[in-house]
């Protein structure tokens, strides 16, 4: 039953860690894995690889295979691993329903994860242990400090721009967006098909299909009104994801550098350690979320076809030992970080406000300003669409305040059987 709860708390971290805007570790936190998980990442090590070769080297003696349990033992592996197998079965499935609903449902599915984390915020503020009226000083202006950093760096607006190469990729007489995943490359049809680098691709188009090339033409001259829903965009990118580069045509593909790859991985996995702030929302700053997606679509159906994926598998492999490093070195320092009595309510304050101020990146209501850049606004009016964004809120927040309920009874049930456990036995009347 306990390996079976696990499981399923390692569901729910892995269902936000694929959603931009939502923090894995804020699920980690509210369902009371957070510290026991960022511990046992801290702790792994390969101390255990020595008497493993030792037993398989020296005659497979009682004594190496003791030591290698006992290494085993002190990893924590059963916790990790059904915690990790949640995740991974979370986000092959949630990254097939999940972003359909959120493109379908966003106000909804945003304000169900807007309720969740404002309702979670109470509870690594609980965990404070306030000292002192300095350290209560100092706990607040973390908070002031961590809400106004987490709102500056979760406005949907942001983007940081990034050293790109071209690379010219030749047709094999396929659409625009199957070149783009091949490439791979993060950039839209309409963004590749109209850049100075692609005068060859468009001339190529016009001789082809004439009327098509003109009416790309008419429907690029026209700008993005204000206020404008994401839709707009989706339906101007249909033509160019379509279109059909005839085979032998060479386009040039935008790809980020491998060193910005290997930096996003560090710096999203560090995110995705922390409550209230989402990694994958920080690889959509960064311009890499999309990239990554595509190159891993790339990697697989490269890979189904029976080719060797070397580009895509190059950036891929680069991301994930970005995001092994940077887990294994951060997780050390939040380890240090919650275990110490002085560090200990500063690191929980700057995380209170961090949460506080990371809202901004899961505002319900967006609309697209005229730059077709995603921005957040405030309803004037109750619709039918505000209603269900406040529901979707509200049952958010019921759901965090059962999960925390819940996750405090399996506490303490816990403890009180550890400490039975722990009880010497009573011998009455000489028996």
């Amino acid at each position: 039953m306990k390996r079976l709860l696990l499981f399923i708390k390692g569901l729910c971290i892995g269902i936000t860690d694929i959603i931009p805007g939502v923090s894995g570790g804020t699920l980690a936190l509210i369902l009371g894995v957070y510290t026991e998980l960022v511990d046992t990442i801290r702790n792994l090590h390969l101390r255990w690889l020595a008497p493993l070769w030792r037993w398989l080297a020296g005659g497979r003696r009682q004594e190496d295979w003791d030591e290698l349990l006992a290494q085993l033992k002190g990893l924590n592996l059963g916790f990790l691993i059904t915690l990790a197998l949640g995740v991974v079965v979370a986000v092959i499935i949630g990254s097939i329903v999940i972003p359909p609903m959120m493109e379908r449902f966003p106000e909804a599915m945003r304000g169900l994860f807007f309720g969740l984390i404002l309702a979670s915020v109470v509870i690594p503020f609980r965990m404070i242990e306030f000292r002192s009226n300095g350290m209560r000083g100092l706990v607040g202006i973390l908070i002031v400090s961590g809400a106004m950093g987490g709102y500056l760096l979760t406005n949907p607006a942001n983007t940081y721009e990034s050293n790109r190469t071209w690379v010219s990729i030749e047709s094999r007489g396929e659409s625009l967006e199957d070149i783009l995943r091949r490439g791979p490359s993060a950039m839209t049809g309409e963004t590749v098909y109209w850049a100075p680098e692609n005068e060859a691709l468009r001339q190529e188009i016009a001789r082809v299909s004439p009327a098509l090339a003109q009416e790309l033409a008419m429907q690029h001259a026209v700008e993005i009104s204000e206020g404008a829903s994401k839709d707009l965009l989706k339906e101007r990118s249909a033509p160019y994801d379509s279109l059909a580069v005839p085979e032998g045509v060479v386009v040039q593909v935008p790809q980020l550098a491998l060193w910005f790859v290997f930096v996003a991985g560090m710096v999203a996995i560090c995110a995705m350690i922390l409550p209230g702030i989402s990694g994958s929302y920080i690889l959509l700053i960064f311009g890499v979320y999309f990239f990554i997606l595509n190159a891993l679509k790339g990697f697989l159906t490269t890979l189904m076809s029976g080719e060797i994926p070397v580009s895509q598998g190059a950036f891929v492999i680069v991301f994930c030992l970005g995001c092994g490093i940077g887990v294994l070195s951060f997780s050390r320092v939040m380890s240090y970080l919650l275990h110490s009595k002085a560090l200990a309510p500063p690191t929980l304050g700057l995380l209170v406000g961090l949460m506080v101020g990371c809202l901004r990146g899961i505002w319900p209501f967006r609309h697209l300003n005229s730059e077709g850049v995603e921005i957040n606004f405030v309803p004037v009016a109750m619709s039918g669409t505000v209603g269900v964004a406040i529901g979707a809120a509200l049952v958010g927040a019921i759901l965090v305040t059962g999960l925390s309920r819940i996750g405090a009874r399996l506490e303490v049930e816990s403890q009180e059987g550890l400490q039975k456990e722990a009880a010497p036995e009573i011998n009455v009347g000489g028996v």
